[in-house]
C-alpha cells in the first residue's frame, strides 16, 4: 500500500501547491487533473506488483529482485526497507477526501455566484 500512497503523494502535493498559490480556488482542469494523476501514478508505482495478481509468479519474483524497477518510485528501493502499516491505507483516504472535498467547495461557491 506504501507504493501506491508514494505515488499519489507527487500529483497530489503539486496540485496542493498550485491551490494554495491560487489562495484556495481550483479550477475545473485541476479537479480532473488532479485525481487521474494521483490514481495514474499510484497504478505506476505499484506497477512492478501487478504480475503476482495475475498468478505471473516467476516474473514478479524477477522484478522483485530487479533494482531498475526503482522507476516506479523507488519501488525496488521501498520493497528493501518497507513495514507493513495501515497508517498508508489511512493517509491515502485521507489524500482522496481532500480532494473530494476540494471539488465540492468549489462546486459550493460556483453555485453561490
Amino acid at each position: 500500500m506504501n507504493h501506491a500512497l508514494i505515488g499519489a503523494l507527487f500529483p497530489f502535493t503539486i496540485a496542493a501547491i498550485l491551490y494554495v498559490i491560487r489562495r484556495g480556488r481550483a479550477s475545473m482542469k485541476m479537479l480532473i487533473i488532479a485525481p487521474l494523476g494521483m490514481i495514474v501514478c499510484g497504478l505506476w508505482a505499484v506497477a512492478p506488483d501487478l504480475p503476482r495478481l495475475f498468478g505471473m509468479q516467476s516474473l514478479y519474483l524477477k522484478l522483485a529482485a530487479d533494482p531498475r524497477i526503482n522507476i516506479c518510485f523507488w519501488h525496488y528501493y521501498i520493497d528493501q526497507v518497507e513495514t507493513d502499516s495501515s497508517w498508508y491505507s489511512v493517509w491515502l483516504f485521507l489524500m482522496g477526501m481532500t480532494v473530494i472535498l476540494v471539488a465540492l467547495r468549489e462546486l459550493s461557491q460556483q453555485e453561490r455566484a
